[in-house]
């Protein structure tokens, strides 16, 4: 029997897998692996900005069948869809979708080419199409809000039946373009392996090799910033910041900066200025296993942005029990609530962060409190819900009936 559940992305990423195995494991836990079929659509093999590699696709997707449409990501946004390789790839999708006709898609994003050819295919072949995405008002920085644009968006949007969305923001951004049609919304897209990241943060085999990289003595306290090295991310206003505070305390945490990017050399260029090569410490990627337990073990995870649609490593922190400070700007800030698992703060407010990482590096009660909530706060984001989320769209299109 051919799979009639499309699952559409632009590339694999360790989180997407998770997502389709579990919701595997879960239809064959309830002996529906004949009413639910599902099958996995890449527009490239990786993700474009990260460069993730899956080892073994059929492993890490629960044994459900793969295509990719091309080796590598080729940047298909809204911009270059009439390109020989929009249409390339359009055509690509076209095709598979045709000789393939699932009952439900649902697709990552809204105006990538190969979404709207899914979207229109469903129109016109009489197949339900969903859009999971974590689009908010609040993307101004990366994503055009112009009135042209917005109404594009409005109509775009409309070809879809229903919609999985990252958080709240996302659910009234998603209402606001879909207009009266009030179309299906469901929260709670952006889960991750709570259970896993809960066990790697407990994990401390990790704790040697992480002090040896963060070049760290025994009982050295720090603060952690993974992050691409990128504009959006504002760093140099995180290390400013960091100036402030570290200047005003003896015994201050050191800040570690995890990551690569463009921006690097002025990154380090800003730390060279303002004399903390002997406080920040910057380092590459961690490996992504270590990353809750690096989390845990510093006195607060740091995001930044001034423009961020969710931000995961959110997620993981607080699955790993980690403080967290986060930009307001962050779709990912509707997980914190202050002075409870962290804090949320104006990224443009140097000042005001710098008053956070000085409360937060001199009370090590407030940090061992914040992080003793921090799990709890992943409750409405757990796999447990996200199945659950995934059932509801099954159950009104009649797939388990």
């Amino acid at each position: 029997m051919k799979p009639n559940v499309l699952i559409s992305f632009d590339g694999h990423t360790p989180y997407l897998a998770f997502r389709v195995k579990s919701l595997q494991e879960e239809i064959e836990k309830r002996g529906l692996s004949d009413q639910i079929r599902m099958r996995v659509l890449l527009s490239a093999n990786t993700d474009s900005n990260y460069n993730w590699e899956a080892e073994d696709l059929n492993a890490e997707y629960g044994g459900v069948p793969v295509t990719i449409l091309m080796d590598k990501f080729h940047g298909l946004g809204f911009r270059p869809y009439f390109t020989a390789l929009g249409f390339k790839t359009a055509w690509k999708t076209f095709c598979n979708v045709l000789s393939n006709r699932p009952q439900i898609a649902f697709v990552g994003g809204y105006d990538r080419p190969s979404c709207l050819v899914i979207g229109l295919l469903g129109r016109l072949l009489f197949f339900k199409t969903g859009v999971m995405h974590d689009s908010r008002f609040n993307d101004a920085e990366s994503y055009s809000k112009t009135f042209s644009m917005e109404t594009l968006k409005a109509i775009t949007v409309r070809i879809y039946h229903f919609f999985m969305c990252s958080g709240q923001e996302c659910v009234d951004y998603t209402r606001f373009l879909a207009g009266k049609k009030k179309p299906a919304l469901i929260k709670g897209w952006n889960m991750l392996d709570n259970e896993a990241l809960a066990k790697s943060g407990d994990d401390s085999s990790f704790d040697a090799e992480i002090r040896e990289t963060f070049q760290l003595q025994e009982g050295e306290r720090y603060f952690f910033l993974p992050s691409r090295f990128i504009a959006k991310k504002n760093i140099p206003r995180v290390i400013e910041a960091y100036q402030m505070a570290q200047s005003r305390s003896e015994n201050f945490p050191k800040l570690i900066i995890a990551g690569r990017g463009p921006l690097r050399e002025q990154v380090e260029a800003r730390i060279a200025e303002l004399n903390l090569g002997t406080r920040i410490t910057l380092i590459d990627w961690l490996p992504y296993q270590q990353i809750p337990r690096a989390a845990r073990l510093s006195e607060s995870l740091i995001l930044a942005s001034t423009d961020d649609q969710w931000g995961l490593i959110i997620n993981e922190a607080l699955a790993g029990g980690s403080a967290v400070l986060v930009s307001n700007r962050a779709g990912a800030h509707e997980l914190v609530e202050n002075y409870v698992n962290g804090f949320t703060f104006d990224p443009l407010n140097t000042e005001h962060l710098s008053k956070l990482l000085y409360e937060i590096g001199n009370n090590p009660g407030l940090v061992d409190r914040l992080r003793s909530e921090a799990r709890g706060s992943m409750e409405s984001f757990s796999k447990e819900q996200f199945i659950e989320a995934w059932f509801e769209i099954f159950d009104r299109y009649h797939l388990t009936k």
